[in-house]
């Protein structure tokens, strides 16, 4: 064999396909390739250095020529078949790198979805940004690479400074610097002028697209995160942060030992909360990521000295892991030599560029410009680019003149240099722009200052469609203002005309900083803005602008959604209907001009809002948009009726179905018009539903109820911020978490205990920053403050083993101070700040069973079985009592009832300095009977006010400025008292389950509650302080517990709890009521509508304990069966022709059961039989001859027809065992004979159903299974059978064998999940139960295109 031969193996089996894979993918040999190349040289190399030394032998041509020494030539043959098997055997090289070409292809497309701001030191959005000029800055850039280059120097640096002085173009440089090093892990430069930069929830996901592409380790973690959860980009920034920053770092396995991060401007980052969170999450993320992987990692952080940002360096956990500098505390001689520098080069630049004679400019020209730059380098800048827009040497000169010129204003401020030189730059733009173009002058302000005003920039095309001007009009209009505006080259551009530096905003928006002539009024350049919106959005809204055709179609489902968007929706459109709302609370009330758009815009234009916002993803801008809105209507007069209900509805509306909103734009003109409550959105824009399917069931009118979240806690404490915008929970689990009072969504979350928590109460700081926690555990108490943006804890306050009860935390108002009281009778006063105990004292009292503390914490009352005192609390921290002349209350017998997990009511409560709220028997309390209770002025020992509260109060909340109060109880809707005048105002109640904890907001307008199962409510009392509790009033009606319908389901009859029987016409929704004692959840109507049954559990003359049949029209029973006990569950069926009705009832030993069957027309029993086991349903066949009994785990088949009284007489066939718990879903005819259908219930909700065909019923077949069905309503009329499911996200859909369809979306309140709302499938009619004792009714022929 020739040697040549396996070198040409090699080529074919390595060589050629590295060389093919390599081609079509250039970029891609990753670290694994790598070293199996490295191997395979070292082999060949190996190789080389054997055959080199055969060839320095003697006849080296021969050797290969020959086969003189065959021997040799196979030992390097065997050699090289090793080096290739060896490197093959790994794996086919090409079919590996196209593997991971895919994989990484489908690492770029899911990380390509991260929402992100273009935010990169190098990005688009920052055109024009330079670093450092050469030899500037040298000190400060070597004390930051110095710090970076530390493996001992804490991991954050903050580089602080007056606005102005370089901080941008110092982290310019250091990113850049890194960048070039392979170190920088991501940059983030914020900006207030774009939304996006300012945005902080897009600063995490923005960071992980960097990250991804900065090391191949980190992009396949990251993009793990996403395919777990998609939305992890648009979840709250704790998860944001875990997820995709600290979890792919901790696994990172790259080579570089730093990875630096460079985040500029953070104090231009909106809302200033984000700012905290973002400092407060790397001040906890760093130091752990740091120790597990065993990399540096280095934070530079550049900020104005904000208050906010200047206390987390100072006074957080940042100080310890932090180094601050403070640029304008740098020698001014040393930042004026740089400034010098900095002149001299780029204006000697400007001086070849325009072929000006040297020496230019002079140096003392150069020194008097430094000089006023007050060490400002955006004076430097902005100087050189002033100049720097000369058209030639002549002006080149001129415009150096001007900028020499003095400042003759003689203003003192630390800008006043800038704002001189602000000034000149106008004046001169303004100037040269007349004598081109006579009578510009109007066009130039009104460009300047819209630019100056935008919320959000925009390019020349956009800008000069909100104003109505061609593109190149705006170009020619600021042309000579690029030394403050970044201003792109063509009309054509797509980027946008932005702010040189913020500092020019601030010039020419602040009073007295500039001149009259170009000072911008901002609320009246605002509404001039809101007015251009809405015209915009009058002109160029549509419905359905995307052609999408089918209003059920989910955004997510439209492939080219976004080309469609961008082909329909010009980006001056986007900004309107963003920012709008955003411009009109900006400016002053009163503007009649405004308010004729705001009216024409609700009258023709809001419903195409909503949807378009739906379309751009933008719902929480929509329902900010419309609080914004809303408020502004408020704040004004004379805002027409009509408008103002519209703003109302629709942001009801947005808070009611915002879930379905951002999966569906064509939710507006179904779900919105279909299920709001009767209102003027619905009445106005009643001809644009899209079909009319619900038939009734829309509420009268809006109830007090804003929002629904599922917590899925059982929360222990809730409270308000006072922003009012949050709300504050402590659960079971030892969580604090913070929610959205306007969108229920999850803010932050602390990390749950394994110590199971009974007890929790919480208080949030004044200035919403800190949240103060006591948590009883079985063995102890723990007191902690916790941030309240990161949910960080902050520190736990001292030995608590003397707390050994219920112990409350309270703020003081002042805020520096915490109180902590038990119901043992231990009260201290703790330092907020450092967690240090100020004062400690027991009162003298035993078992006590209530303790409240003054808002001020200036009194304290305690009831026990000695009685009631009050005590008062000195400056000093001294506790004495208060000789007071009430009414001894004798507690000796008293047993209250109290629920495990849960803090013991807070009663008496001390509303404030003087008035006490106490129970006047508190031995008498119960959960069923009334509470009395009396208000005293303890002071002056009088009584104010006798009340009486229903039900046992479980939580009583007090607003201390309108003295409104807010009682929970066990069975009751929350109660809200005007204390005052002792006199009930409404219930908020509704859908809710028992209400355990209650909170107002600091506005006083609305209460948040929290239910036994975790669901968080937020209620709209607005109109008690109004005057009107219309909205307010809820009663909680009986519910209904069960529905049926007849064959057409035009007749319905209901049972409601209580005695409440009603029966409806669908065509006339007339109820007809009737009082049944104590109907059951059992209640069946006839086929033809004419007969109904219930039962009862009670006796009565009327109506004994039994079933009752009940004849329509007229309404009177016509036949009864009576037993003692209801026993085990019973059930009932109409025959197909309603001529006959079969029942279950109890057997003679009251533990059995037996089937009778009457004639309905003749009062007569037809026949009966014994019953083998629990029934769990029963149904006539269609033919009416057969009955079918399904039993838990069997059923059986009788015939109907067989008369006889006893078992024997029954045609009974022969039946089969199941090994499932069944429910009876229906009786179908089929091809071949009958069969019927079994729905699986084994495990709560129906999941799978089972067909058994009569002909043979050993056969079962699996029907359908779907999970998380919670029910099914019924199968349909038909040969095949057919349900009406619906899943948790309210999705209605009819599902057959081998389909689903979907039909419609439904509010939480018609969602029949887990039997909770009572429905049947009846002719072309979804009816539902509610808890209000009406019912709902969905036309579902008219949904359904099967």
């Amino acid at each position: 064999m020739a040697f040549s031969s396996a070198i040409e193996r090699l080529n074919k089996n390595v060589a050629q396909p590295l060389k093919e894979s390599i081609d079509k993918q250039p970029d891609f040999i990753d670290d694994d390739i790598q070293k199996r190349l490295e191997l395979l040289a070292d082999d060949l190399e190996g190789l080389n250095i054997r055959a080199d030394s055969m060839l320095s032998r003697e006849k080296p041509i021969k050797l290969f020529s020959s086969q003189d020494d065959p021997g040799m030539i196979q030992e390097l043959n065997r050699e090289l078949d090793r080096i290739v098997m060896a490197f093959t055997g790994r794996g086919s090289i090409s079919a590996e790198m196209e593997a991971r070409a895919a994989r990484r292809l489908a690492q770029t497309l899911v990380i390509n979805g991260l929402p992100r701001a273009q935010a990169r030191h190098d990005s688009d959005s920052r055109d024009g940004a330079n670093p450092c000029f050469q030899g500037t800055r040298q000190s400060i850039l070597q004390d930051i690479s110095a710090w970076i280059d530390d493996p001992n120097g804490p991991p954050i640096f903050w580089l602080s400074g007056m606005a102005g002085i370089g901080k941008s173009t110092i982290a310019h440089t250091i990113a850049e610097q890194e960048d070039k090093k392979h170190r920088l892990g991501a940059s983030f430069f914020f900006s207030r002028d774009e939304a996006d930069r300012r945005n902080p929830h897009l600063v995490y996901p923005t960071i992980a697209f960097q990250l991804a592409g900065f090391d191949s380790s980190l992009k396949e973690p990251i993009t793990q995160a996403l395919e777990q959860d998609a939305d992890v980009g648009h979840a709250m920034m704790q998860k944001q942060f875990e997820q995709l920053i600290a979890g792919p770092l901790e696994k990172f396995k790259g080579k570089a030992e730093t990875i630096v991060f460079v985040l500029d401007a953070l104090d231009e980052c909106n809302p200033a909360s984000g700012a905290i969170e973002i400092l407060a999450r790397w001040a906890l993320g760093l130091p752990k990521i740091s120790n597990q992987v065993g990399v540096m990692l280095k934070v530079l952080i550049t900020s104005r000295p904000e208050l906010h940002i200047h206390d987390q360096f100072n006074y957080s956990s940042l100080r310890l892991i932090s180094q601050s500098f403070v640029l304008h505390d740098i020698e001014k001689s040393v930042v004026n030599a740089d400034i010098q520098l900095f002149l001299m080069g780029r204006l000697a630049d400007l001086a070849v560029l325009h072929r000006v004679a040297q020496p230019w400019p002079t140096v003392a020209e150069i020194n008097s410009l430094a000089s006023s730059s007050d060490n400002l380098f955006i004076f430097a800048s902005t100087t050189v680019n002033f100049i720097g827009g000369a058209r030639n040497g002549r002006s080149l000169q001129h415009r150096l003149d001007q900028s020499l010129r003095p400042d003759l204003s003689k203003r003192t401020s630390t800008f006043a240099q800038l704002d001189a030189l602000y000034l000149r730059v106008l004046e001169t733009a303004e100037n040269d722009l007349e004598e081109t173009l006579p009578n510009s002058t109007e066009t130039f302000r009104l460009v300047l200052e819209t630019i100056v005003l935008l919320l959000d920039p925009l390019p020349p095309a956009s800008l000069a469609g909100l104003l109505s001007l061609h593109p190149d009009d705006i170009l020619t209009s600021i042309q000579d203002l690029r030394s403050v505006l970044v201003i792109p080259i063509n009309s054509d551009s797509a980027e946008p005309i932005r702010f040189f530096h913020p500092s020019f905003y601030d010039f020419i928006t602040t009073p007295g900083r500039g001149s009259e002539r170009f000072f911008i009024q901002t609320t009246d350049g605002h509404a001039r803005l809101a007015k251009l919106c809405l015209k915009t959005m009058g002109t160029l809204l549509r419905r359905d602008p995307c052609a999408i055709a089918n209003p059920w179609s989910r955004n997510l489902d439209v492939a080219d959604l976004q080309a469609r968007l961008d082909r329909a929706v010009p980006n001056h459109l986007r900004y309107s209907c963003r920012f709008f709302c955003s411009h009109i609370s900006l400016c002053a009330p009163g503007d009649k001009g405004l308010e004729q758009l705001v009216d024409s815009f609700c009258e023709l234009n809001l419903l195409m809002w909503l949807e378009m916002m739906s379309l751009l993803g933008n719902i929480d801008d929509a329902i900010n948009s419309i609080q914004l809105l809303k408020t502004w209507c408020q704040k004004d007069s004379t805002v027409k009726k009509l408008t103002a209900d519209l703003i109302h509805d629709a942001y009801r509306a947005l808070l009611q179905f915002q879930s379905p909103l951002r999966l569906c734009a064509g939710h507006v003109y179904t779900t919105i018009l279909s299920f709001s409550a009767e209102c003027g959105l619905t009445e106005h824009y009643a001809s644009q539903l899209h079909v009319p399917y619900v038939v009734r069931g829309q509420p009268p009118r809006w109830d007090a109820k804003l929002i629904t979240t599922d917590t899925q806690r059982n929360v222990l404490a809730l409270k308000f911020f006072p922003d009012g915008k949050r709300i504050a929970m402590g659960d079971d689990r030892g969580r604090i978490s913070v929610w959205s009072s306007s969108t229920g969504a999850e803010i932050i979350s602390t990390d749950a205990s394994d110590t199971h928590v009974s007890a929790c109460s919480l208080d949030i700081s004044a200035d919403g920053t800190r949240i103060a926690s006591s948590m009883r555990s079985e063995d102890a108490v723990q007191l902690n403050v916790w941030d309240a943006i990161t949910g960080s804890r902050i520190f736990g306050l001292g030995d608590l083993g003397t707390f050994q009860r219920d112990t409350f935390i309270a703020f003081l108002p002042c805020g520096q101070e915490l109180l902590c009281w038990s119901t043992n009778g231990r009260f201290s006063r703790w330092d907020s700040i450092t967690g240090r105990v100020l004062s400690s004292h027991e009162l003298p009292v035993k078992d006590c069973y209530r303790i409240s503390v003054s808002r001020g914490g200036s009194r304290i009352v305690t009831i026990c079985n000695t009685g009631l005192k009050i005590w008062e609390v000195r400056g000093d921290g001294v506790v004495s009592p208060l000789q007071v002349d009430l009414p001894q209350v004798d507690l000796s017998q008293r047993d209250t009832p109290r629920d495990q997990g849960n803090p013991v009511c807070e009663m008496p409560f001390l509303i404030d300095q003087s008035l006490l709220l106490i129970a006047d028997d508190p031995s008498a309390y119960s959960r069923q009977s009334p509470t009395p209770a009396t208000l005293w002025d303890y002071q002056k020992g009088l009584q104010i006010k006798r009340m009486t509260f229903l039900g046992f109060p479980q939580c009583v909340t007090i607003c201390q400025e309108s003295k409104r109060m807010a009682i929970t109880t066990r069975e009751l809707p929350m109660q809200i008292w005007d204390i005052e005048s002792g006199t009930l105002l409404a219930h908020c109640g509704g859908d809710a389950s028992a209400v355990m904890h209650a909170a107002f907001s600091p506005t006083e307008m609305a209460v948040a509650s929290v239910d036994n199962s975790g669901v968080l409510r937020t209620w709209d009392i607005g109109p008690i302080h109004s005057g009107s509790n219309s909205n307010a009033s809820e009663t909680d009606s009986h519910p209904c517990r069960s529905v049926s319908a007849s064959r057409s389901g035009k007749n319905v009859v209901n049972t409601c709890s209580g005695t409440r029987v009603v029966l409806w016409n669908i065509a006339e929704q007339t109820p007809l009521n009737l009082d049944v004692p104590d109907p059951s959840h059992h209640v069946i109507m006839s086929a033809d509508g004419l007969y109904f049954i219930c039962a009862t559990a009670k006796n009565t003359v009327l109506v004994p304990s039994g079933w009752a049949l009940y004849k329509t029209e007229p309404l009177q029973p016509v036949y009864t069966w009576s037993f003692v006990s209801m026993g085990p569950s019973l059930c009932a069926t109409f025959s197909p022709d309603s001529g006959r009705i079969a029942v279950t009832v109890p057997a003679e030993n009251l533990y059995d059961q037996k089937i009778q069957v009457l004639d309905i027309h003749h009062r007569q029993i037809l026949w009966e039989a014994g019953l083998k086991g629990s029934v769990r349903g029963i149904a006539f066949f269609p033919e009416g001859t057969s009955l079918a009994v399904v039993y838990k785990h069997g059923y059986e088949i009788f015939n109907a027809l067989s008369g006889g009284g006893s078992e024997s007489s029954a045609d009974r066939k022969s039946g089969s065992e199941f090994g499932s718990d069944f429910i009876l879903g229906g009786i179908l005819p089929h091809a071949d004979g009958t069969q019927f259908l079994l729905i699986d219930d084994s495990r709560c909700f129906m999941t799978a159903s089972y067909l058994v065909d009569t002909n043979d019923p050993s056969q079962i077949t699996k029907y359908t299974e779907s999970s998380r069905v919670f029910q099914v309503i019924e199968t349909h009329t038909g040969h095949e059978p057919v349900f009406l499911v619906h899943d948790e996200m309210g999705n209605l859909y009819k599902k057959g064998r081998d389909y689903r369809e979907f039909l419609c979306w439904l509010p939480p309140a018609w969602r029949f999940m887990n039997s909770e709302v009572p429905a049947v499938w009846a002719g072309s009619y979804l009816i539902l139960g509610f808890r209000n004792g009406e019912i709902g009714v969905i036309n579902v022929d008219a949904l359904s295109h099967n």
